[in-house]
């Protein structure tokens, strides 16, 4: 599915209105409307180019609840579930591992984008991606959880829209942490089915440019947000982490620039980002890691 020009303010607001002010404190928004929103100021733009808009439900031990909560009034109110691969909604004998997860997209297809629910997971989640439950008045569907969200969500501040929005350096940290054991799966959507890991470790090299973009201070302020979101979620094993993320770090070097590639016709596509600035973005994220 292609890429779609999204303006992150009016569609955060847009999601923030259907969102009942109850279940709000329980969502997070992660992922490129969430890059897009906290670099606005370095493109003087608040368009991206996606076409989902993330929202993690937490806590975990609530997020079924919720999820049957806001799936139920979206739905309601017109909202279209949208299938790949012709999926259809589950039934009760469905495998949960074999759900659709919940995409809706707002009544008649404006604009051509969608909502897609994720959650946080448990505090015992081990697999890279665990799927969980939830029933709908259209079927049953999945809710995916991946082991290091907490990180992603840490310290994450509410918007002018309402919703909480995931940092920037957090968002990275994750999925460095995800990837100290790279993921080699195919991504079949992208050309060349790159390995998984190519494409998240290269968003988190993307946001770490445009944090340098958007301030002097960006090698103070991750490597502060950094070491809060690890004292604060493995404080015993803050070192051991960091070395983690130094290893998420080193797997793509091979990789720069089918990640490149990947990043400038996403997270950096108004900025024209080089394959050399790129590469030196990897670098001295690289530094940081060692440092921080």
């Amino acid at each position: 599915m292609p890429m779609l020009e999204l303006d992150a303010d009016g569609l955060l607001r847009r999601v923030a209105e259907r969102i009942p002010a109850e279940l709000r404190p329980n969502i997070v928004v992660i992922g490129s409307i969430a890059t897009a929103w906290a670099f606005r100021d370095v493109a003087h733009t608040a368009m991206v180019a996606t076409k989902d808009i993330d929202l993690l439900l937490r806590p975990s031990v609530s997020a079924v609840t919720t999820a049957e909560a806001l799936g139920k009034q979206l739905l309601a109110e017109g909202w279209q579930p949208r299938f790949p691969d012709g999926m259809a909604p589950g039934t009760p004998s469905t495998p949960t591992d074999d759900l659709p997860a919940l995409r809706v997209a707002p009544p008649g297809g404006e604009g051509g984008w969608f909502v897609e629910l994720l959650c946080e997971p448990s505090q015992d989640q081990i697999a890279r991606k665990q799927w969980h439950r939830f029933t709908t008045p259209q079927g049953d569907f999945g809710l995916p959880s991946f082991r290091y969200m907490p990180v992603a969500i840490h310290a994450a501040p509410e918007s002018p829209q309402g919703l909480r929005i995931a940092l920037p350096a957090n968002m990275a940290l994750a999925h460095l942490l995800e990837h100290a054991e790279p993921d080699r799966t195919p991504i079949a959507s992208l050309p060349g089915n790159p390995p998984r890991f190519v494409k998240d470790v290269g968003r988190a090299v993307a946001l770490w440019w445009l944090a340098g973009q958007q301030s002097p201070m960006a090698s103070r302020d991750w490597s502060a947000q950094w070491n809060d979101a690890l004292q604060a979620l493995f404080p015993r094993a803050v070192a051991q982490q960091k070395a983690q993320a130094r290893a998420g770090l080193s797997a793509l070097t091979g990789y720069l620039r089918e990640a490149h590639a990947i990043a400038v016709n996403s997270v950096l596509a108004p900025h024209g980002t080089t394959l050399q600035a790129f590469e030196r973005a990897h670098r001295s994220l690289m530094a940081l890691a060692d440092a921080s």
